[in-house]
């Protein structure tokens, strides 16, 4: 909810800071589940700045580094007529956000969630 607000606050219509909420959801998500393997007590800190012309959300834990590299591709279509569930937070980020990176620094992984605001001009 905090996610969706700070979105809307920055500029952003419902529909949209409704985007963004569900790809920080994923990647606070995927820190819990793949960095912290389910470890109750483990922090993981969300950071969102408004930069203007763009909104900027760092989630930053202290697990297990997951080289996003080493993920599979996603094949949808496959992905549905398996019927498969779960594995899709990087690739659901990565169609949400304009900017999805992954950085280790001081010993600890940020996820850089990069959102860009229309402009007058389109």
């Amino acid at each position: 909810d905090l996610a969706k607000r700070m979105a809307e606050g920055a500029g952003f219509d419902e529909a949209t800071a409704g985007q963004v909420a569900l790809a920080v959801d994923e990647a606070t998500t995927n820190v819990i589940e793949h960095a912290y393997h389910g470890a109750s007590g483990r922090v993981v800190e969300v950071r969102i700045d408004d930069r203007g012309l763009e909104l900027c959300v760092d989630v930053i834990d202290t697990g297990d580094m997951v080289d996003p590299r080493a993920l599979p591709h996603v094949d949808l279509t496959r992905y549905a007529s398996e019927g498969r569930k779960g594995g899709l937070g990087v690739h659901l980020m990565e169609k949400i956000m304009d900017s999805v990176t992954f950085r280790r620094t001081a010993r600890r992984n940020v996820c850089c969630l990069v959102k860009r605001k229309a402009t007058p001009d389109g």
